[in-house]
């Protein structure tokens, strides 16, 4: 489906792109809906834009690279909205990248209790399945990986995070092939989970934020086992989608069942795999995006 926009305008994207950032997986999913996008990485003069062919400015949060430089953004004549990914640890920063860009609507992937700290409205605007990269429908039977995890161990953040590892560790190392101590990107992690019966994810010990493993496991077909955060119930259903856990004991006790009930594990993965086709690639957020670009237009004051 293309977008519904009545003239194919473009959209403006500002952000510090890489190859591997939720930007370039939704730039990618504008793309591919028949967008046209323009890209600025490091700065832009909105003096030498000519409006009439823009259907509005979207700016990123890229925390590896510098904010990009605007200048006469007062002279913008389209909505500007702002993606931020980030939670507690870059409220302020984000805070002041929304005054800086005069967003009018903020895109927030979590964290949305922290929304009345901006200074513009705020909608719930997730990650996604980056379908070209994370995306493998093979059985579960036929994966030589039963565990898997790929992510930091800093004990600044995850000192949880170490002890249900540790535990994994213990318990099913003699038993099962695990897969905990990897550090690949992109590709090689598509690669490893799809090649994985079981994604654990195990969110920080104080930022319980929705996190990109969960769309990467599960795009890649696996079964996810997660603890939970807020946001993800409004994504995802319980033993439906993905499996949650409450705590460690019962992280372990739901990986022990599922690998032990391999019929059950492969209906939820594939389950979760069909339900990020349906609703939740990168390209139903580039339709989402246009939505929110024609809400505010329809809503601008004359």
């Amino acid at each position: 489906m293309k977008i519904t926009l009545k003239t194919n305008k473009k959209l403006i994207m500002c952000y510090g792109k890489t190859a591997f950032t939720p930007g370039r997986y939704l730039e990618d999913g504008l793309r591919s809906i028949g967008a046209n996008v323009d890209v600025y990485k490091t700065e832009i003069d909105f003096g030498a834009i000519d409006f009439s062919e823009v259907a509005g400015v979207l700016f990123v949060e890229s925390p590896s690279k510098p904010a990009v430089k605007t200048k006469n953004i007062d002279l913008v004549t389209v909505p500007k909205l702002l993606w931020v990914h980030h939670g507690e640890n870059r409220i302020p920063t984000n805070v002041k990248l929304a005054k800086k860009f005069k967003a009018d609507l903020i895109l927030m992937a979590h964290s949305l209790h922290l929304a009345k700290r901006f200074p513009a409205p705020v909608r719930f605007f997730p990650f996604a399945m980056a379908k070209n990269i994370f995306n493998s429908k093979t059985d579960l039977n036929e994966r030589p990986i039963d565990i898997s995890f790929v992510g930091s161990r800093d004990p600044g953040y995850y000192q949880k995070r170490r002890i249900a590892l540790k535990a994994i560790k213990e318990k099913f190392s003699s038993s099962y092939k695990l897969s905990l101590n990897s550090s690949v990107f992109v590709n090689g992690l598509a690669e490893q989970y799809s090649k994985s019966k079981i994604v654990v994810n195990h969110t920080a010990d104080t930022i319980k934020s929705l996190n990109m493993r969960i769309f990467e496991g599960m795009g890649c077909g696996a079964l996810v086992i997660t603890d939970f955060v807020p946001g993800q119930d409004q994504l995802f259903r319980d033993q439906e989608h993905y499996v949650l856990f409450k705590n460690h004991a019962e992280l372990l006790e739901k990986i022990d069942y599922y690998l032990t009930h391999p019929k059950e594990a492969q209906k939820i993965a594939s389950a979760g795999h069909l339900h990020l086709l349906s609703s939740h690639t990168y390209e139903h957020r580039a339709h989402e995006i246009f939505r929110h670009i024609e809400e505010l237009a329809a809503n601008a004051p004359d």
